[in-house]
């Protein structure tokens, strides 16, 4: 009997064993398994942009708090007097800065109100040139039609002359004839009228030839005087010279506004470079404003404080960390010889220690790209003689599925955890 109890004992020991041992092949070959696993999670740090007092902190440990959300307040009076001082700097730098524009204009308008002086000289210049060929011209003429007449009052004195001598012979004989008795008195008194006629018509002629020759030599005068103040290549020269001045004056003129626009210009560019630089301090005295309100850059509970009110914090000085729990996953670290069958995309079983009996089900995300002693601080340096192989562990992150009530809030970072890795 005693004998029949051990054979079976040794039988049921032995079924056991072979299902066990089944049971190890069978997730051997299709699992891999590590309890070298810890819960993780984004991890804000919040830290101080500009140095200040704090005045008034708004947050206690562990308090949940929403994105935007102030957390710290510093004092912000010194910073809110350099944001007044910006804002005065940027308005006398734009009204420079106009101002500047203004006087680039201007010296513009003076350069082009000189070039239209000069063009206007050289105008001048022409008119007058013409002006005095036209009067040279009527002198001239004048002289001409002064010629004309002084000939025609010859001609008339010519004829009177000729008519006087007809009616002194008509008067001779006349009286020669009276003297015979031949003709009457009144025949001679009638030559004698027409001989007197005769002798005032030369007299008259002589006079108008006489005034037609003092009119003829005073416009030849006149002539003469305007052809000597009007030699042709002399007035030449002399326009052409003093156009060349003109145009020498002008240039220099014009070089001299132009150095005068370019200075202009570069007095605008500069205030524009200074209304560009006070825009950018005005607009880093409001940053520095908007700094001495710490806010919360993500949803999630308030961990490791560590200011107090009154404390003056410098920039960089990290304040307290929000901790974001609704976006966690698993950090497993597996044996180098495990992951021979590992892909993103396989399900796995997570187990953490605070919660043993609770499985949750998650999806492998990514694998490292390299070792954990690869990324520590101090990398281990197997150069020595007495080297000691030491099997390797990849971190391997785990993203867990969502779950009727979100993401599972009630797992916090740095809980242990054992991870299952399915291949199928």
């Amino acid at each position: 009997m005693r004998r029949r109890f051990l054979a079976s004992a040794v039988a049921v020991v032995t079924v056991v064993a072979v299902v066990w041992g089944g049971i190890a092949w069978w997730k051997s070959r299709y699992t891999v398994t590590t309890d070298d696993a810890y819960v993780d999670g984004t991890l804000a740090p919040v830290s101080a942009k500009v140095s200040g007092q704090v005045v008034e902190l708004l947050v206690r440990d562990n308090q949940q708090v929403k994105a935007g959300q102030v957390l710290v307040r510093l004092d912000s009076r010194d910073y809110r007097a350099k944001l007044e001082q910006a804002r005065a700097a940027v308005l006398i730098a734009e009204r420079r800065h106009h101002a500047a524009i203004e006087r680039v204009g201007l010296g513009r308008e003076l350069a082009v109100s000189q070039r239209t002086q000069a063009r206007a000289a050289a105008i001048r210049a022409d008119a007058a040139r013409v002006s005095a060929a036209a009067l040279l011209d009527s002198a001239r003429a004048t002289v001409h039609a002064r010629r004309a007449a002084l000939a025609s009052f010859k001609a008339d004195h010519d004829r009177a002359m000729a008519m006087r001598d007809r009616a002194t012979q008509d008067l001779a004989r006349a009286r020669e004839l009276f003297k015979k008795e031949l003709v009457a008195r009144e025949f001679v008194d009638h030559a004698e009228t027409d001989a007197r006629a005769a002798e005032a018509m030369v007299t008259s002629a002589a006079e108008r030839t006489s005034q037609a020759q003092r009119d003829l030599e005073s416009a030849e005068a006149d002539a003469r005087t305007r052809e000597q103040g009007f030699d042709p290549q002399q007035l030449g020269t002399r326009l052409a010279e003093a156009r060349m001045v003109d145009a020498s004056a002008a240039d220099l003129n014009a070089k001299a506004v132009l150095q005068e626009v370019k200075v202009r210009e570069a007095e605008r560019d500069l205030a524009d470079a200074q209304w560009r630089e006070s825009q950018a301090d005005l607009q880093l005295a409001t940053l520095n404003v908007e700094y001495t309100e710490l806010r919360s850059p993500i949803d999630g509970l308030v961990s490791k404080r560590s200011v107090e009110i009154g404390q003056v914090v410098q920039p960089g000085q990290p304040l307290l960390v929000v901790a974001a729990l609704h976006d966690i996953w698993i950090t497993a670290n597996f044996k180098e010889t495990q992951l021979r069958g590992v892909r993103a995309g396989m399900r796995a079983e997570v187990f953490v220690d605070t919660y043993p009996d609770r499985p949750w089900r998650g999806v492998v995300d990514s694998i490292s790209a390299g070792t954990g002693s690869r990324f520590s601080l101090l990398p281990a340096e197997n150069a020595t003689g007495n080297w000691v192989k030491v099997v390797q562990r990849v971190p391997v992150k785990v993203v867990l599925e969502e779950t009727p009530s979100g993401n599972p809030h009630t797992l916090r970072t740095g809980m242990s955890a054992v991870v299952t890795i399915h291949f199928r």
